[in-house]
């Protein structure tokens, strides 16, 4: 009886062993960098990466008349191209990749789909060439919205100057949603979250770039290093309100990365009897501040005279009001400072964040 078991045990083992990294040898990655061109002028050209371990490929096509794809080519994992027969229209593909499993085949997910049309050099619309982001590196602040300019050029191989892109759409991705997000049209949002990812546009022939962005909490955990410096008054609200003045800059920066196409412009203060927040709208339409209301009131309460807050193209303003027209400002600025110059009134204490006075009050 004790044999018998132990032979059991054995096999279970044996076949824990032989068999599960077989199953995950099977599993198959699809491929990437699938891509189609012109080819002989009458051709169409597809190319992909090499899976590892591939045992083959699958090339399938789309077929207009039942609105299905259809495989066209088997090819061997040694290869990563395919050529079509020739024709003179658009065609669109798909590929994915298989691995031999006994007489059976595992098959990995296919790829995104890719299109183009063959023609001759001279031809007045040719396939997508080169994409080409203005920027290397966008640094947005974690409520954001920015679209970034793209160019994308006419292939190379095409010597008619005033050749067009027969298919000028753009399919975007990003590679870490949590961090930021891309519309059909190029909109980049941030999500609320510190990090980086790489945001993707693919022209219809699978040509491909991308651009690094860069999510970083600009309103909140900020240092502000020349607190020393500043006037009494506005020493005494950073250091004592420094959180509220945050997540008042913070959320109004998100108000703005919501609505990137509204105008909205107000102006805070406290009631008469200094009990509410009052909102004044000063162009376009309102905006919805009560989520912040109770910490805009421990602010504005926090000075003794007469303190407003301004929400004004893309920045928060905290204004003092001292003697005459004399007043303090603490300007937080939602985009990037562009050609911005230090004096002795007006510095940066932090990213984005600006200080500003009149002169010296006495």
């Amino acid at each position: 009886m004790k044999k018998e078991i132990s032979l059991i045990c054995y096999t279970i083992l044996l076949s824990l062993v032989i068999f599960v990294p077989l199953s995950a040898q099977a599993k198959v990655t699809t491929p990437t960098k699938v891509r189609v061109r012109s080819s002989e002028s009458k051709k169409l050209k597809v190319t992909w990466k090499k899976v590892k371990k591939a045992d083959g490929y699958q090339i399938y096509e789309y077929k207009k008349s039942n609105k299905k794809f259809k495989k066209v080519a088997d090819m061997d994992g040694k290869t990563s191209s395919w050529k079509s027969g020739n024709t003179k229209k658009v065609h669109t593909y798909k590929v994915r990749a298989y691995k031999k499993s006994g007489k059976k085949k595992v098959y990995s997910k296919f790829s995104y789909k890719v299109s183009a049309k063959p023609y001759k050099r001279n031809a007045k619309q040719v396939n997508a060439g080169r994409l080409r982001f203005k920027e290397d590196v966008l640094d947005l602040s974690v409520h954001q919205c920015l679209t970034p300019t793209l160019k994308v050029k006419a292939t190379r191989y095409a010597t008619n100057n005033r050749a067009q892109i027969y298919d000028g759409t753009i399919r975007w991705f990003s590679s870490d949603e949590t961090i930021a997000r891309v519309d059909n049209n190029g909109a980049i949002t941030t999500q609320g979250k510190e990090g980086s990812c790489k945001i993707y546009a693919r022209a219809h022939n699978g040509n491909v770039t991308w651009i690094k962005v860069y999510a970083e909490d600009y309103a909140t955990n900020v240092k502000f290093e020349n607190v020393p410096a500043m006037l009494d008054d506005m020493q005494n609200l950073i250091n004592g309100y420094q959180t509220e003045i945050e997540q008042i800059a913070a959320y109004f920066e998100k108000n703005q990365a919501e609505h990137p196409n509204k105008i909205q412009e107000m102006t805070f203060m406290l009631s008469d009897d200094r009990k509410e927040v009052v909102g004044i709208v000063e162009k376009g339409e309102a905006i919805n501040y009560r989520d912040v209301e109770d910490v805009m009131l421990r602010v504005l309460q926090s000075y003794p005279g007469d303190m407003e807050i301004f929400v004004i193209n893309e920045v928060v303003c905290f204004r003092l009001e001292g003697h005459g027209s004399r007043y303090v400002d603490l300007n937080y600025i939602f985009n990037q400072l562009v050609d911005f110059e230090e004096h002795s009134y007006h510095f940066i204490t932090a990213d984005r964040w600006i200080y500003y006075y009149t002169g010296p009050l006495t």
